[in-house]
C-alpha cells in the first residue's frame, strides 16, 4: 500500500516539475506581440474572429475555408480569445502556453499509464515540453491549431488506452469510453486536419506497449487482427472525411501548387531530405528559422544519402521489432505523422516548418527515452551516466528554447534572424516589407518588396504588395505593372482574386472603367459572392454609362449584404435617373439609416421630397431637415446643397427663407466659379419670391 501511495505521489511530483519547467522556459511569450503574418489574417484583420461568439461568427467558423483549411474549433478558440482578452496579445500567447503545459502532462500520464515506466515517460514528456523545435507551436498565436489539436489527440489516446483496459476485462463500460475517444478525435480534426494519421498510431499502440498482437503474425492471429481492424473503422471514417474536406478547402482556394511550379519528381525527391532534416534538428536544433525556403537543387549525393538514411532506419526498426518494439513504434509514429506535411501535395513554397514536429517528435523521443537506457544497461555506472546525460540534454534544450522564445518577441526580431541565416530568403524579405507597411514606412516597404522580387521574379504576393504601395504613392503605371506581374505568377485562387480586385480599383480610380469591369468580373468568377466588389463593379458600370448592368450588380450586393450603404446609394441614384422615384426614396432612406452622414443621400432624398413631380412623394418639412443636415455637414460651402435647401424651404411654404437660401447658393457658386449653378439659383430665387415652390415640371422665370 505504501509503495503504491509513494508511486502515485512521485507521479504527481513529476507532473508539478514538468509544469514548472515548461512555464519557466516559455514565460517570456507573455511579452510577445502578434506576428505580422498569419496573425494578421487569422485575428487582426478578421472581423469574424473579433466578433467573439456571435451567431454569424460561429456559423462562419464551420463553413469557411479561410486560410485554405477547415478547422472550426481553432476559429472558435480565437473568438474566445477576443472575447476574453480583446486584442491584447498576452492572452492568446498564455492560452497557447497553457495548452502546451497540458499536453506535456497528458503525454507523461499516457506513457506512464500504458508502459508503467515512470522515468522514460517523464524524460519523453520533458523533452517534448522544452525542445526548441516546439517553440513555434507555442509562441505563434496562429499555431493555436497545433497545441489545440495535440490536446485532443492525447485525450483520444488516453481514452483508447482506457478502452483497451476495459475490453480486457470485458466490461460494458468500454463502449462509452470508446465513443469518448471518437469524440476527442473529431474535435482534434476540427482543430487541425494533420491528425488524420491517428488510426495508424492506434495500431502502433496495439503492437507496443498494449501488446494486443505479436510478431510474427501467425494464422491463429487472424481473428484478432480482424477484430482490431474493425475497431479502427470509425476512426478511419472520420480521418477520411477530414481528408476530403481539406482537399475541397485547398482545391477551392487554389492553395496547392501546380506541377509546373514544383514538379512531382522534385516533390518526391524532397521527401527523404525532409525526414533527414527533421531527424537532424531533433539532435542538433540550431539555426532555426520561421521560414525555410523550398529549394530542389539537391546534389545527387544529398538525395541519395537521405534516402539511404530513411531506408536504413526503417529496416533497422523492422529488424528489431520483436526484441525492441518501441523502435518500430517510435520510428513509424514519427514517419507516419509527418506524411501529410512532407510536400508530396505542395502547399506554398516552404520546405520545412518547426511546428510540423510538434506531435511527430514524440515517436523519436520515445526511441531515445527507452533505447538509451537499454543500450547502457550493461554498464556498471549506467544510472549516474543516464542521469547526467538527461540533465545535460534538458539544460541544453531549455537554454536554446529560452533563446528561441525571445526571437518570437516581435516580427522584426524573427525576420532579421531568418535573413541572418539565409540572406536570399525572399519570403523573409517580403514579410519584412509587410512589417514596414504596418509601421507606416512605405518607402522601406517598397525597398524590401523589390529585394524579394529580385531574388525570386515569380514572387506573386510581393508583386501584389508593390502594386498597392505604388498606388498609394500615385505611381499608377508602376502599380499596374506590378499587379500584372503578380497575376502572371499566381496560382492561388484567393490571391488571384485579391489581385484582380486591387487592379480593378486602380483602373477605376484612373477612369478606365471598361478594364476595371473586366478585372472585377474575373475576381467574381473565382469567388462569386463579394458584395463589396459587386458594388464597385456597379459603380464602374455607372461610370461606363451602363445603368442596367449597374442596377443588377447593386441589387446583388444588397441581397448578399443588406447593410451595404454604397450599394443602396448606387441603386437609389439609378432608380432616380430612370424615373422610379418612390423606389429611389426607399433606398435613399436605407442609405441614411446605415450611414447617417451620407451627404449625397441626404441631398438627393431632400431634392425628391422637395421637387418631385408627384405630389404624393413630396414632404417639405422632411426635405428641410435632410437638406439642412447636408449643409451643416459641409458648413454651407456647397452651392448645390444650399440650392436643395432653398427648394425644400419653398415646398414647406417658407418662401422668404427659400429666397434667402437661393441667394446664398448664388453667392457661393459665383465665388467658386460655378456660373451655371449661380444662374439657376438666381432664377429660382425669382420663383420663390412670387410664392411658388419649384417642382421638376415647373417652368423657371427667365
Amino acid at each position: 500500500m505504501n509503495a503504491t501511495l509513494n508511486q502515485h505521489l512521485l507521479k504527481w511530483i513529476v507532473c508539478v516539475l514538468l509544469a514548472a519547467v515548461t512555464l519557466a522556459a516559455f514565460a517570456p511569450v507573455a511579452e510577445s506581440t502578434f506576428i505580422s503574418f498569419d496573425d494578421v489574417d487569422y485575428i487582426l484583420n478578421n472581423p469574424h474572429v473579433q466578433q467573439g461568439f456571435s451567431r454569424d461568427a460561429v456559423k462562419w467558423a464551420f463553413v469557411t475555408f479561410h486560410s485554405s483549411n477547415w478547422h472550426p474549433l481553432t476559429w472558435l478558440s480565437h473568438m474566445l480569445d477576443c472575447r476574453l482578452y480583446g486584442l491584447n496579445p498576452a492572452g492568446p500567447h498564455l492560452t497557447n502556453l497553457a495548452f502546451h503545459i497540458a499536453n506535456t502532462l497528458l503525454l507523461f500520464l499516457l506513457l506512464q499509464n500504458v508502459t508503467a515506466r515512470l522515468w522514460p515517460s517523464a524524460f519523453t514528456a520533458l523533452l517534448f515540453a522544452i525542445h526548441p523545435m516546439h517553440v513555434e507551436s507555442v509562441a505563434w498565436v496562429s499555431e493555436r491549431k497545433d497545441v489545440l489539436s495535440a490536446f485532443f489527440f492525447l485525450l483520444t489516446l488516453l481514452a483508447y488506452a482506457r478502452y483497451v483496459e476495459l475490453a480486457k476485462m470485458r466490461s460494458s463500460k468500454r463502449w462509452p469510453v470508446y465513443g469518448l475517444g471518437l469524440l476527442f478525435f473529431a474535435l482534434g480534426l476540427m482543430a487541425k486536419p494533420m491528425l488524420v494519421t491517428l488510426p495508424g498510431i492506434l495500431c502502433l499502440l496495439d503492437f507496443w506497449p498494449l501488446a494486443r498482437f505479436q510478431l510474427p503474425l501467425r494464422s491463429r492471429s487472424g481473428p484478432v487482427l480482424w477484430r482490431l481492424a474493425v475497431e479502427k473503422i470509425p476512426f478511419v471514417i472520420l480521418a477520411a472525411f477530414s481528408c476530403w474536406i481539406t482537399f475541397i478547402a485547398q482545391n477551392t482556394t487554389g492553395a496547392v501548387q501546380p506541377a509546373v511550379e514544383f514538379p512531382l519528381a522534385g516533390r518526391l525527391a524532397h521527401v527523404p531530405v525532409s525526414y533527414a532534416w527533421y531527424v537532424l534538428k531533433l539532435i542538433w536544433p540550431a539555426n532555426l528559422s520561421v521560414f525555410y525556403m523550398l529549394h530542389t537543387d539537391y546534389s545527387s549525393e544529398t538525395a541519395m544519402g537521405a534516402l539511404l538514411l530513411l531506408a536504413g532506419m526503417t529496416a533497422f526498426a523492422i529488424w528489431q521489432a520483436r526484441p525492441h518494439p518501441y523502435l518500430l513504434v517510435g520510428w513509424l509514429w514519427f514517419a507516419g505523422m509527418l506524411v501529410p506535411v512532407l510536400g508530396i501535395v505542395q502547399v506554398g513554397n516552404q520546405a520545412y516548418a518547426d511546428h510540423y514536429t510538434y506531435l511527430p517528435y514524440i515517436g523519436l523521443l520515445i526511441i531515445l527515452a527507452w533505447g538509451i537506457p537499454e543500450l547502457l544497461s550493461s554498464w556498471p555506472y549506467s544510472k549516474p551516466v543516464l542521469l547526467a546525460g538527461a540533465l545535460l540534454a534538458s539544460a541544453a534544450c531549455c537554454k536554446l528554447t529560452v533563446e528561441q522564445v525571445h526571437l518570437w518577441e516581435n516580427s522584426q526580431t524573427l525576420l532579421e534572424r531568418a535573413l541572418a541565416l539565409d540572406p536570399e530568403n525572399e519570403e523573409a524579405w517580403g514579410l519584412l516589407g509587410l512589417e514596414a507597411i504596418y509601421q507606416g514606412n512605405a518607402d522601406k516597404a517598397i525597398d524590401y518588396m523589390q529585394r524579394a522580387t529580385s531574388i525570386n521574379h515569380r514572387f506573386n504576393w510581393a508583386w501584389d504588395e508593390l502594386g498597392v504601395l505604388f498606388s498609394l504613392k500615385g505611381d499608377y503605371a508602376e502599380a499596374q505593372n506590378a499587379y500584372q506581374m503578380a497575376l502572371a505568377c499566381t496560382w492561388y485562387k484567393s490571391d488571384k482574386m485579391e489581385i484582380y480586385n486591387h487592379l480593378g480599383s486602380l483602373l477605376m480610380a484612373t477612369g478606365q472603367y471598361g478594364e476595371a469591369i473586366t478585372n472585377y468580373q474575373n475576381s467574381l468568377e473565382l469567388a462569386p459572392n463579394q458584395p463589396e466588389i459587386q458594388t464597385r463593379l456597379g459603380q464602374c458600370f455607372v461610370g461606363n454609362r451602363q445603368p442596367d448592368q449597374a442596377a443588377v450588380e447593386f441589387q446583388t450586393a444588397i441581397r448578399l449584404q443588406p447593410d451595404n450603404a454604397e450599394a443602396q446609394l448606387g441603386l437609389a441614384m439609378i432608380l432616380e435617373s430612370t424615373g422610379r422615384d418612390a423606389e429611389a426614396q426607399a433606398h435613399y432612406r436605407k442609405t441614411i439609416e446605415l450611414e447617417t452622414n451620407s451627404i449625397t443621400a441626404l441631398n438627393n432624398l431632400a431634392w425628391l421630397l422637395a421637387a418631385d413631380a408627384d405630389p404624393r412623394l413630396r414632404n417639405g418639412n422632411q426635405a428641410v431637415q435632410l437638406a439642412g443636415r447636408a449643409c451643416e455637414l459641409t458648413h454651407y460651402r456647397q452651392a448645390l446643397l444650399i440650392g436643395t435647401l432653398a427648394a425644400a424651404y419653398a415646398e414647406a411654404g417658407r418662401f422668404k427663407d427659400a429666397a434667402a437660401a437661393a441667394q446664398k447658393a448664388q453667392d457661393v457658386a459665383l465665388a467658386q466659379g460655378q456660373k451655371e449653378i449661380a444662374d439657376r439659383n438666381g432664377r429660382l430665387k425669382k420663383l420663390y419670391q412670387t410664392g411658388q415652390a419649384y417642382h421638376v415640371d415647373t417652368r423657371l422665370p427667365p
